[in-house]
């Protein structure tokens, strides 16, 4: 599953203010009337110092990704000057630190709280931390929860691998995939480096191994058939698979590298998290095993609250984050791993012969680009057919992919003469890494087609062509 998500829309010409925002947040906590949120919330003035901070550095021209962002922090976590005292590493106190740096404001601490911000308070064992964000108070928050707040609160979380971030199961909330996104390329930077040879990407036909029998509500068991109707269309192929009422036995099973019962290991699991469910695995795996996991809200036809989480192995988190893309519809950036990107114009595009050179080796498709006008194609004497993209005078499509380090050497050697790799000049001014020519490959001209692809549909309907 390679597709992209639909572009975001147009950012304002003005963002607000830090300040303003703040002065938003304690309103909205006045609206709320929801005073049990929260163990300590600062002094409205204490915030708007740090605000209107945040507000000059702007002024100066620094680059803040998250200025204008409200931050609550659940209270078993520390802050710096304000630790939790409630054994949980103080190295909790550094990712916070990250997050004001880049601009982000901490408005207080929370605790656990009515379950959800909208459905039956009378229920505790709740986050707070995901209420806040639910209620619109914050932007985001962090909490040691997962999965059923998210769920409950119609809210997403992301919990990365163990190790990524300076502490230890530490979820982020957020209203959306792209602002949980963005926190957590701030926060990233743990004691656990990237696998030289991590998948970014699960190809075009990830599997995906779902409980056959959740146990839902009827409202909630149709939303999620919707989930799985989605990402079958997307292109991913769905298995259900028997739950033990006992726990995961069998079903995190599918994440190992090896099973001998399970000769098709799933990319990822989706799991229905929401009311009455009995497995709320996202949160449980990702506390108990090495695992990533990333909660999107779903809507059924009851309204009540309810989720689905998606769970990859440890460093997939990329994985995560793409698959719950396709159930929001939100455009989802790389994650900050180590990599490198190739342009590809040939038959390693999607739907070519060639492309399982890249989804076998966990590349991640980056979308359609377009060179400069100073290229062309010649038609090779390979097989399966192939171009070779020369100097020339020509705009050429390609596409771009991300590969790890490990992977993009070996990528490199399944190419043989007389492709080589060399920068490549892009249309919007950039330049990249591609799948060039020798330029003393002679063959065929390609120079009345842009694509690869409007070659091979020419061929297709009107038989193989010479030159020009």
């Amino acid at each position: 599953m390679n597709t992209l998500p639909p572009d975001p829309d147009p950012v304002p010409a003005t963002q607000p203010t830090a300040s303003g925002r703040v002065i938003s947040a304690f309103e909205r906590i006045t609206e709320a009337a929801r005073p049990e949120l929260w163990t300590t919330l600062r002094a409205v003035e204490d915030v708007l110092v740090d605000a209107k901070a945040v507000d000059e550095r702007v002024k100066a021209g620094e680059n803040l990704p998250l200025a204008g962002t409200v931050v609550a922090v659940r209270d078993v976590l520390d802050v710096a000057g304000q630790p939790s005292g409630r054994g949980v590493p103080e190295t909790s106190a550094t990712v916070v630190a990250r997050l004001t740096s880049a601009g982000a404001v901490v408005l207080g601490k929370t605790g656990a709280a009515a379950i959800s911000a909208a459905w039956d308070r009378t229920k505790v064992g709740g986050d707070g931390a995901a209420v806040a964000v639910a209620l619109g108070v914050v932007d985001l928050a962090l909490s040691t929860g997962g999965a059923v707040p998210a769920a409950l609160n119609a809210v997403a979380a992301v919990r990365p691998t163990r190790g990524l971030l300076p502490t230890t199961d530490v979820s982020v909330y957020a209203n959306g995939l792209v602002a949980a996104h963005r926190a957590l390329r701030v926060m990233t930077g743990g004691d656990r480096t990237w696998p030289a040879d991590v998948r970014l990407g699960a190809g075009e036909h990830p599997r995906i191994a779902y409980p056959a029998d959740p146990e839902l509500g009827e409202a909630a068991a149709l939303a999620f058939r919707g989930v799985v109707a989605r990402l079958t269309a997307a292109g991913a192929v769905l298995t259900p698979v028997s739950v033990p009422e006992d726990g995961f036995d069998g079903f995190d099973a599918l994440l190992l590298p090896t099973v001998p019962d399970h000769p098709d290991i799933a990319d990822a699991l989706a799991d229905p998290a929401g009311v009455g469910h009995r497995l709320a695995a996202g949160t449980a795996l990702a506390n108990l095993l090495d695992v990533a996991a990333v909660t999107v809200p779903v809507l059924p036809g009851d309204r009540r609250p309810f989720g689905v989480t998606f769970v990859t192995r440890a460093f997939e988190d990329q994985i995560a984050l793409d698959l719950a893309a396709v159930c929001t519809d939100e455009p989802i950036t790389p994650y900050p791993e180590p990599g490198e990107d190739v342009v590809v114009f040939g038959a390693h595009l999607r739907g070519q012969p060639l492309n399982a050179r890249l989804t076998e080796l966990g590349a991640r498709f980056g979308g359609p680009v377009r060179t400069t006008e100073r290229y062309r194609m010649v038609l090779l004497d390979t097989e399966p057919p192939q171009p070779g993209v020369l100097d020339g005078g020509s705009v050429l499509d390609g596409e771009r992919w991300r590969l790890s380090p490990a992977a993009f050497e070996r990528f490199a050697e399944t190419l043989g003469a007389p492709f080589v790799l060399d920068r490549v000049e892009l249309d919007d001014g950039t330049t990249a890494t591609a799948v060039l020519c020798d330029p003393a490959t002679a063959g065929p001209g390609l120079d009345r087609y842009e694509s690869w692809r409007g070659y091979v549909r020419f061929t297709s309907t009107a038989g193989l062509r010479g030159p020009g």
